[in-house]
């Protein structure tokens, strides 16, 4: 499964950046910043960050991408955001999960901010997957899943909802306020770049959360899946309530289109906010709004397709180690229905979830200690 993964990150450079250069976004972006006026106001772009030019120039280009998607002019953008947003939560929180287990220590699957970063810059489809990809390639807790392996410290399992909320969601909802009625186009401007290195921010509060906490946690089981259980509980809501609400108020339009004004149909309507055009359909855009809405329709059916098919092979492999079985026909009927109501994210969010509560209960807590008593019986 790793080099179906390495696969769809290789995609992206076909679907999403090749298919950008030939619908017209490259170069609708690219007046953008030779012009130096965002693209969807008459206001003028912002250039300088850091003072570091390289730099700066990487957060003025993501800022024209960015400001479309958050300036309210098209609706079906944003509300195709909102669902993304979700989505990138909950996969991040799985993988920062990923990078304490015990058995990762040292593998590259413990330094998460490398492809978070990737994702930022190189998009969600491309770090992603790759991430993914990797953990299954070097990591003993895809390979042998065992309780002892994939324990992550108490200390981290208690803040992490918390730092989420503080490291990604704040950010998030500080670059979508309004401007220029809340914020300044200018403010805005910055909070977007503010907002792009966030995968660093988790891991840095995480790290110091572990130092600092550690000693006030004590390594109890109950305690411990108590907590697992509530952060997985945090990520499926992430990812399930934007998935239902993007997608309640897209069909909305369709089944009681007298709730919107009229200008509004169409942008919302689910064939213009969900379905992803092709590359070789000749499809081209006037603006780089509609630009960015094809660029991250994309961006979100690789990556998420990504994480569900981690989840899937960390599932399936769990199984079959510990109970030597898997039914396939109700393990895909569980990924159909979770997909639809959940998202897809959701849908690994549970799968992981299952599969720790699998290995926990197989290899760890009462029924370890049942088994050594046995033995010194």
């Amino acid at each position: 499964m790793r080099y179906v993964l390495f696969s769809l990150s290789a995609l992206v450079f076909y679907a999403i950046f090749y298919f950008a250069s030939i619908n017209g976004l490259d170069v609708l972006g690219r007046k953008c910043i030779e012009s130096g006026q965002l693209p969807s106001i008459d206001a003028p772009l912002r250039t300088t960050y850091t003072g570091i030019e390289g730099v700066d120039r990487v957060l003025s280009l993501l800022t024209v991408f960015f400001y479309p998607t958050l300036d309210g002019h098209n609706p079906g953008l944003l509300l195709h955001g909102v669902a993304f947003s979700g989505t990138f939560g909950a996969s991040w929180t799985l993988i920062v999960l990923e990078s304490w287990r015990k058995g990762n220590a040292g593998t590259i699957a413990a330094y998460p901010t490398i492809f978070g970063l990737i994702a930022q810059v190189l998009t969600f489809a491309f770090g992603i997957p790759l991430a993914c990809g990797l953990q299954l390639g070097c990591s003993v807790t895809a390979r042998r899943p065992h309780a002892d392996n994939i324990r992550i410290p108490r200390s981290v399992l208690a803040v992490l909802p918390l730092i989420i909320v503080v490291g990604y969601m704040v950010p998030t909802a500080a670059m979508a306020l309004p401007a220029p009625s809340v914020i300044s186009v200018d403010l805005k401007q910055i909070a977007i770049a503010i907002w792009h290195p966030w995968p660093a921010y988790v891991s840095i509060l995480t790290t110091v959360a572990y130092f600092a906490l550690s000693p006030f946690f004590s390594n109890n089981h109950r305690a411990s899946m108590s907590s697992l259980r509530w952060v997985y509980a945090f990520a499926f809501a992430n990812a399930s309530l934007s998935h239902i609400v993007s997608w309640v108020v897209s069909l909305a339009t369709v089944v009681v289109p007298v709730l919107f004004e009229d200008r509004y149909l169409d942008s919302l309507h689910p064939s213009h906010v969900f379905s992803v055009p092709l590359p070789w359909s000749g499809l081209t855009v006037d603006n780089v709004g509609d630009g960015v809405h094809v660029f991250l329709r994309w961006d979100y059916m690789i990556g998420s397709a990504g994480v569900l098919i981690w989840a899937t092979s960390l599932y399936t492999i769990a199984h079959k180690q510990l109970l030597s079985t898997v039914s396939w026909p109700n393990l895909l009927l569980k990924i159909a229905l979770l997909t639809v109501l959940a998202g897809p994210a959701g849908a690994a969010v549970e799968l992981i979830w299952e599969r720790d509560e699998l290995v926990f209960s197989e290899t760890g807590g009462s029924k370890q200690q049942v088994s050594k008593a046995k033995k010194s019986t």
